[in-house]
């Protein structure tokens, strides 16, 4: 499983030209240009917007890209998959590993930029590796549930495709769930990603505890979307070699 994700990553490095130093421009570049958008195009630029901004973009995109490559492993190993007959989640969990050491560089690199603009740390802090692991078992859940089923129903992936992009706007990247109307809070923190989010600013931002509860409702949603998809994946582990074929 190691080899496998030091594999990966090797890989993506060897086929860039700016090699590991993309890990790091492409959330810099992406992050750029929604703030451009929203921050300066849109007029939210306001004091504490840019550090909002940037902790709900580095969540969100260890979220959005671990779970795009976990929902494609299955199909994008098919010829891998045909030859040896290895656990079907093996090919999901790769891609999740690789984006969460690439998560773990730009967090700390977000965390630097913070302390550099006058944020201190506090014992609040320590709440960070819970966050983290509770956010990479909602990761895993998700992503090995559509890992089980797209192979089933490859159209869905639009479906998929749309749905994120939904859930990246209700998930508070761009804006503070304290800053909406009361009334509407409840119906976003729904979304796990919202909870995410905002417990990550609450902690660096604000040094603030996370609300424990809202995690255990993160906790609560990923243990099932996981028990489900390894449910689905042994299952048809026999199947999916015929499916890809």
């Amino acid at each position: 499983m190691l080899f496998g994700v030091y594999s990966d990553l090797r890989t993506e490095v060897a086929r860039r030209f700016l090699g590991f130093l993309w890990w790091i421009l492409e959330p810099v570049m992406y992050m750029g240009a929604f703030y451009i958008v929203f921050g300066l195009a849109l007029g939210h630029s306001r004091p504490g917007y840019v550090p909002l901004l940037l902790s709900g973009m580095v969540a969100w995109k260890w979220f959005d890209g671990s779970v795009r490559q976990a929902s494609n492993a299955i199909q994008s190993n098919a010829g891998l998959i045909q030859q040896i007959d290895v656990p079907k989640y093996v090919f999901a969990l790769i891609p999740i590993l690789s984006n969460t050491f690439k998560f773990l560089i730009i967090l700390t690199l977000l965390i630097l930029s913070l302390l550099l603009s006058g944020y201190r740390p506090s014992l609040e802090w320590l709440a960070l590796p819970v966050l983290i692991l509770n956010q990479l078992l909602f990761i895993i859940g998700f992503g090995f549930l559509l890992a089980s089923v797209l192979p089933f129903v490859p159209d869905l992936r639009q479906v998929v495709d749309n749905f994120l992009m939904l859930m990246m706007f209700m998930s508070g990247v761009f804006f503070s769930i304290h800053e909406i109307p009361a009334s509407m809070a409840p119906f976003l923190n729904l979304n796990p990603m919202t909870v995410m989010i905002t417990a990550f600013r609450d902690v660096l931002l604000h040094n603030q505890w996370p609300s424990w509860g809202e995690q255990f409702y993160v906790l609560a949603v990923a243990v099932p979307l996981l028990a489900a998809a390894l449910w689905i994946l042994h299952r048809n582990e026999r199947k999916y070699p015929k499916l890809l074929f």
